[in-house]
């Protein structure tokens, strides 16, 4: 049975309706009851109360007495609301604390109501985990994607360093195997200045061999490992800054090299050329290290300025037979 609207009775403070079988309870059925003091809802059929089944100015107020003993509660999480206001408003209940028990399920039967464990209904359901998991997953992906892209070519790098054991190379002049006294990383745009004045003032002035990989790496292989090779065997590791150098996806990778170089304990082996000013997007963190932490010669138009350039590249190429 359902209790229906009482209506007409504004000034009632007192209402017993036990024994009478009501299996449910809804707030509208005593919204027009402002005066109630007392409610008796014992020895019903209920096996379920919660915050909608009374008005909630009576679950509030505290000289409201609710008597809900002796019915037949099915304890389960539904239930636990109801469990929650009973411990906190036993003085109000009306009733002897043993006249609340559960009925159901089996495992809770005749179990006074404050005894009923409520843990396991705040454990997550296999689709929260299941969401939870997934959106671990999801989140994991993104990190490694950004981490990726961010640091691709210094791992890139790593991979092939590690591989082709390029991270235990001997020190730089320790080794009498060196094939180029230098390795001229560079930028196929920068290709005029690179023939016509490195090539022209390092080569064939001061007979130096220089590794280019435009010339001296031979098609065919995997170029990446090539030309990490190709730095082994060379004494220097030139890098030309240029805004094309930066700008291009391999000039970004060498300069990840060279960070490698010198974290490694590799500097004496890095030498720095610029071409031009750098713009300030491209100046990245490894860059701003290399730059404050190798020696490096700033390309100009001026003539004399242009004799020290040459005699600092020189000078450098030089240290490195000592």
């Amino acid at each position: 049975q359902n209790v229906p609207t009482i209506t007409n009775l504004p000034l009632l403070s007192s209402i017993d309706m036990s024994f009478n079988s009501i299996q449910s309870l809804h707030a509208e059925a005593f919204q027009f009851l402002g005066k109630l003091k007392y409610i008796s809802l014992k020895s019903n059929a209920l096996t379920s109360v919660t915050l909608e089944s009374l008005p909630r100015v009576l679950w509030d107020t505290s000289d409201v007495l609710i008597d809900l003993s002796s019915n037949p509660f099915d304890c389960v999480c539904s239930l636990e609301w109801f469990k929650l206001w009973y411990e906190n408003n036993m003085n109000r209940t009306s009733g002897n604390a043993s006249l609340y028990t559960c009925n159901t399920p089996t495992q809770w039967q005749e179990v006074p109501l404050v005894d009923f464990d409520t843990a396991d209904c705040h454990e997550l359901n296999q689709y929260v985990v299941m969401a939870l998991i997934i959106a671990g997953v999801l989140c994991l992906v993104a990190l490694s994607v950004i981490v990726v892209r961010r640091y691709r070519w210094d791992i890139k790098y790593y991979i092939h360093a590690c591989k082709y054991n390029k991270l235990t190379s001997p020190p730089v002049n320790l080794r009498d195997d060196f094939l180029y006294d230098g390795f001229v990383a560079y930028n196929t745009r920068d290709r005029k200045w690179i023939m016509a004045e490195l090539v022209e003032h390092v080569e064939r002035k001061h007979n130096y061999k220089l590794c280019l990989h435009e010339r001296d790496i031979i098609p065919g292989g995997v170029y990446v490992e090539d030309v990490l090779e190709s730095i082994d065997f060379s004494r220097k590791f030139i890098l030309v800054l240029s805004n094309n150098f930066m700008d291009d996806q391999w000039g970004r990778y060498e300069t990840a090299i060279a960070s490698h170089t010198l974290a490694e304990g590799g500097g004496g082996k890095l030498f720095l050329i610029l071409l031009e000013d750098i713009r300030s997007e491209y100046i990245t963190r490894s860059l701003k290290v290399l730059l404050k932490s190798i020696g490096h010669a700033e390309w100009t138009k001026n003539k004399n300025g242009q004799k020290i350039f040459w005699n600092n590249v020189v000078q450098n190429l030089e240290k490195s037979e000592k």
